[in-house]
């Protein structure tokens, strides 16, 4: 810490830590104090929201003008704590913020704001912020990547500890010849079994693979499918573990002469297929595999007996891309599958896109199995590229009932700009998400928590140790994945496994895309 910086709330450190602190010294008494008769400005914004109780400290930059500056941080239990500054960036330390909050979770943490300028100390209207009960997993992990459609080559796999500042990168695409890392999937918030895919670069020797890591040892799976170009991309996880959906996209990336947003990723072809974990057989089913429809976006429900996806009518021409491309909207569907047969159902309309007059992207389950949320745009399959897209949630509980189960745009967590890349915590409590609500250009990440009624509290962008570093960071975080432990797998495993050869895939029937029933 700064020499400008002290420390308040002493019943909170140990005796030899005030030792070490010191008290607060007269001279820097609060009194006499003026009112300003309005709150603070500052960044991030950290008002009005409902945080976790196991969340980083909530550093911020106070953006008044004055030569002293104190956030004191107050709940019903335990002492105050008072963070004094010289530099309007305040930081809160990490051990008295934690205890605050755990011994008041469920209640109110409230946050004044002292500046002391030529006139003295004015304090500034209190912030309410509550402190919720249900605890956020500790971990996320995500895709760090410029914003620059031609750098994909410098992108990095990154952990955080949502408890701390702690990042760690799981993976730099240098080690495997500027490849892109498209997706990565874990099984049930768990690091144990995971997957990721990659698509080759200029300086890889390999196709598209996909990454398939289990108890520490991670194997390189060959998914790519004969005749129909393309190979596993969107994947998805059965609950049991033992089977994984995934789609097969062949993408066109077009480009804007001008525009808030000048590129356009194309789906011109895509299906579903199907990676059994224990056999390595690669297959899909007719009903999930239509020439005359594209299909991609899988997920499962939490009970295992449904796929949810994307579909929409395929192009007729795609030499007419450019034509087309704005007219394709995705419906949701979904097929229902028997684990213990092998069985499948037939494909229905969950959501239409007609009838909500969005194209539908990425869905994801809450764990409970009650809510359904995705990216609602106005066309194609990409909803980060799309200033429209934003999130949508529908209550799967009223699926099925008479008239059709309707779903509701969050506009309490969506903004001007992209929303998308949603992700559940395990207690189905917590959503985090990307959004370029500041800037339009880079996505960072947001933190929301789902209150009574299925509303979500106000969003809260993911707290750094340095409140300016938004400021000055020029990469963007996409595909968050939250988690309940961190993972273990080494960047030199995951690297030695993307630079080995492929192991076989042995297909069903001997065929490399079979339909099975």
């Amino acid at each position: 810490m700064s020499r400008g910086k002290r420390i308040l709330g002493w019943a909170l450190l140990p005796a030899a830590a005030a030792a070490i602190w010191g008290f607060r010294p007269a001279a820097e008494s609060l009194q006499p104090c003026a009112e300003a008769h309005r709150q603070a400005a500052t960044y991030p914004d950290y008002s009005g929201i409902v945080i976790p109780p196991n969340v980083a400290p909530l550093n911020l930059k106070i953006q008044e003008s004055g030569r002293k500056f104190c956030l004191r941080l107050a709940c019903q239990a335990g002492r105050p704590v008072e963070v004094f500054s010289s530099s309007p960036n305040v930081a809160i330390p990490l051990a008295p913020w934690r205890r605050l909050l755990e011994a008041n979770a469920g209640g109110e943490l409230r946050m004044d704001i002292y500046v002391k300028g030529e006139g003295g100390w004015t304090h500034f209207d209190t912030v309410r912020n509550r402190i919720a009960a249900d605890e956020i997993d500790p971990y996320v992990v995500y895709r760090y990547l410029p914003p620059v459609y031609d750098k994909w080559d410098r992108m990095s796999l990154r952990q955080r500890d949502l408890r701390s500042f702690e990042e760690r990168v799981l993976l730099d695409n240098q080690r495997i010849g500027g490849a892109c890392m498209n997706c990565h999937t874990f099984l049930n918030h768990r690091t144990g079994q995971m997957l990721l895919h990659f698509r080759p670069g200029s300086g890889s020797s390999h196709g598209p693979a996909m990454i398939l890591v289990r108890n520490g040892r991670a194997e390189k799976v060959d998914t790519r499918v004969a005749g129909k170009g393309g190979a596993a991309a969107y994947i998805a996880w059965h609950p049991s573990g033992k089977l994984l959906a995934f789609s097969r996209n062949s993408l066109a990336q077009i480009f804007h002469t001008a525009g808030v947003e000048v590129r356009e990723v194309v789906d011109r072809d895509s299906d579903l297929g199907l990676y059994a974990v224990d056999t390595g057989q690669v297959y899909t089913v007719p009903e999930i595999s239509r020439p005359d429809r594209l299909e991609t976006f899988p997920t499962w429900s939490p009970d295992g007996r449904h796929l949810y996806f994307c579909s929409a009518p395929a192009l007729a021409d795609t030499r007419n891309l450019l034509l087309q491309y704005d007219k394709i909207q995705y419906d949701l569907v979904r097929i229902a599958y028997d684990a213990a047969s092998g069985r499948w159902g037939q494909v229905e309309t969950v959501v239409a896109a007609a009838r909500l007059g969005k194209s539908i992207s990425l869905p994801q389950i809450s764990p409970d199995g009650r809510f359904l949320m995705f990216c609602g745009h106005d066309y194609g399959s990409f909803p980060i590229f799309q200033p429209s897209s934003d999130l949508y949630m529908l209550d799967l509980s009223l699926v099925g009932t008479p008239g059709e189960a309707a779903p509701r745009r969050l506009d309490e967590i969506n903004s001007p700009r992209s929303d998308s890349y949603h992700t559940w915590s395990s207690n189905g409590r917590w959503v985090l998400f990307s959004s370029k609500r500041e800037d339009g250009l880079f996505a960072r990440l947001y933190i929301a928590h789902l209150e009574a009624g299925g509303r979500f509290g106000k969003p809260f962008v993911l707290p750094q140790r340095d409140p300016e570093f938004y400021g000055r960071c020029l990469m963007t975080y996409n595909r968050p994945e939250l988690l309940a432990e961190p993972v273990t797998v080494s960047a030199a495993e995951l690297a030695r496994a993307m630079n080995s050869a492929a192991g076989s895939a042995p297909a069903a029937s001997g065929e490399p895309w079979q339909p099975l029933r």
